[in-house]
């Protein structure tokens, strides 16, 4: 589940849109009430920013949301071993892997 954000809008199921969780990550797709675009998936990988949450992206409607979330889950699940960083989008940092 993302992060809780005093003052979001309804509870996390109403705002979620899709969720995806394995061993090794998860990512979350849900609507947020602090961004002019309404719809953020991010991921929290166990190899990255210490398992916390990473931004990915913004989508405008709830279906491009969806959209988006089913192409990172089909990158992360293809790709989870080739990837050696990911770039936070809300923070504009790129987080190095961290292998145990």
């Amino acid at each position: 589940m993302m992060l809780g954000f005093e003052g979001m809008i309804g509870t996390y199921e109403q705002r979620n849109v899709a969720n995806f969780k394995n061993d090794v990550f998860e990512i979350d797709t849900s609507l947020v009430t602090d961004r002019a675009i309404p719809y953020e998936t991010a991921v929290a990988h166990k190899n990255f920013r210490n398992g916390n949450w990473i931004v990915l992206g913004w989508r405008e409607t709830k279906e491009e949301a969806q959209k988006f979330h089913d192409e990172m889950v089909k990158y992360f699940c293809e790709h989870e071993k080739e990837i050696t960083s990911i770039k936070d989008v809300w923070e504009n940092i790129e987080y190095e892997r961290k292998d145990d």
